[in-house]
């Protein structure tokens, strides 16, 4: 569970950079925007990625717990 937990918090800070980016890309906007509407094309990976780091903590914290 540990090892898991640390693999979800860098797959989780991986996508919150990926979403950052999409967010600043002037390129990625002007595409979002033409193609569905949206100026925000990174958001979702901000909140996928929000979500994978606070699951990676708790597997983490419970890894350490279970162990100990």
């Amino acid at each position: 569970m540990f090892i898991l937990g640390i693999i979800l918090t860098l797959l989780g800070v991986g996508s919150l950079v990926f979403g950052l980016m999409q967010n600043n890309s002037l390129e990625a906007q002007f595409t979002s925007l033409l193609s569905s509407g949206s100026v925000d094309p990174g958001t979702i990976w901000i909140i996928v990625g929000a979500v994978a780091v606070i699951l990676g903590l708790v597997l983490i914290i419970l890894g350490k717990r279970r162990s100990a």
